[in-house]
């Protein structure tokens, strides 16, 4: 025959049991999530420091680029005036200074015919 109280032991222990594995299992559960948001917010200060760095990066990258842009600008700028006063000399026979120097003059010679003109 059952004996009640063996049974009732039996059930009591089995029913710890479940509530022990219950526990066990809750608590790695919630110990896997706090984990998880730990490593969650590590990965996302490394990806926030890492877009920083390569921000950083790309300004000074940007700023050297513009720099040899220009540089590179003047010095072109500086050959085809070279260029285009040399082809202008050989073929006119006229230097651009003294070309210059000339609508200079030019300027100012209209400038006093105007005024003798207003008189």
């Amino acid at each position: 025959m059952i004996n009640p109280k063996k049974l009732i032991g039996s059930v009591k222990s089995a029913t710890q049991m479940g509530e022990s594995s219950v526990r066990t299992v809750i608590w790695a559960g919630l110990g896997a999530y706090s984990k998880g948001t730990e490593q969650v917010g590590m990965a996302q200060h490394m990806v926030t420091k890492q877009i920083q760095d390569l921000v950083s990066k790309g300004s000074e990258v940007e700023t050297e680029m513009v720099e040899r842009i220009q540089e590179t600008k003047r010095g072109l700028f500086g050959q085809a005036e070279s260029q285009f006063n040399h082809a202008f000399n050989a073929t006119c026979g006229i230097d651009r200074d003294r070309l210059s120097n000339f609508e200079k003059k030019v300027d100012h010679l209209q400038e006093m015919v105007e005024k003798l003109a207003a008189k």
